[in-house]
């Protein structure tokens, strides 16, 4: 895996709460810590962008009867028709 490396300025006393989750065995390093806070932050937006996406969907699709109706539709035809 390729890796490279990022400076950061960041408050002190966020510095120490991330100092404290490694003390307290959370994670093993500092390194870990960012990792792990990144990759959940990407995530968080690519899950936002992902429910945009179904939002979008849904609104040119709510004319559209659901799959429950449109099944029962068909049977009640079938039934007149067979019946």
């Amino acid at each position: 895996m390729n890796k490279a490396q990022v400076n950061l300025r960041l408050r002190k006393e966020l510095i120490a709460e991330i100092d404290d989750l490694i003390k307290n065995g959370h994670f093993s390093n500092k390194t870990e810590v960012f990792s792990e806070a990144i990759k959940l932050l990407v995530r968080v937006y690519k899950g936002e962008i992902l429910a945009k996406k179904m939002d979008s969907i849904r609104e040119e699709t709510e004319a559209y009867p659901s799959p429950t109706e449109a099944v029962i539709s068909s049977h009640e035809e079938e039934d007149e028709h067979l019946g």
